[in-house]
């Protein structure tokens, strides 16, 4: 697995250090080398959220002339549909750069400034599921054009309540940033060292 060949990549060369980290980074310093092999992981996923939405097709609230052929037609039309995708924290490891990491060998302590956690809409396909499905009487059926109409309106509706408000985000966020803390602290604790990490 990729990320497991990037710690022990990481590992080995963590080990390497043998002196308190110069201010002036040369290229042949272990940091370099490090933040190189951290660089090539890229984007580093850390937590994810189910989200889910519900939307509905039938013939009420329908208006105008729609409305008079509605009350002519006996029965009932209603198609309930949860639409269901995921948001996901991450981190871009490609925004490290060697001045984000200093090791002080004779103190056995790693400063480790990661980039921002950034969240996003996972880009897997959204799936719809019919929850309920009713027509009877004279009622036509729901079509696939109506359904993909409605997984369109409940995609843009999803995105435009992301937008408006950050509470999703910043729980992600927040979990991510948890994460991310435990593993390189614990990874860094193998190795030997204490560790000092923020973000960016």
């Amino acid at each position: 697995m990729r990320i497991k060949v990037f710690f022990i990549s990481a590992i080995v060369a963590l080990g390497a250090f043998t002196s308190c980290r110069e201010s002036a980074v040369e290229m042949e310093d272990p940091a370099v080398e490090v933040v190189s092999e951290l660089r090539r992981v890229n984007r580093l996923s850390l937590a994810e959220m189910s989200i889910n939405k519900v939307g509905t097709i039938s013939d009420s609230g329908a208006t105008g002339f729609a409305s008079l052929l509605n009350m002519l037609k006996v029965g009932d039309r209603i198609g309930v549909y949860s639409y269901h995708t995921y948001l996901e924290a991450y981190m871009d490891l490609d925004a490290l750069d060697a001045a984000d990491l200093e090791v002080y060998q004779d103190r056995r302590l790693v400063k480790l400034r990661l980039p921002a956690i950034q969240v996003r809409l996972s880009g897997r396909d959204a799936t719809v599921t019919e929850e309920h499905y009713r027509v009877t009487g004279m009622r036509s059926t729901i079509s696939p054009v109506e359904r993909a109409q409605l997984k369109e309106l409940m995609n843009t509706t999803l995105r435009q309540e992301l937008k408006s408000t950050d509470e999703y985000g910043e729980r992600l966020r927040a979990n991510a940033r948890e994460k991310a803390v435990g593993y390189f602290s614990a990874l860094l604790q193998m190795m030997g060292y204490d560790s000092e990490i923020t973000f960016k």
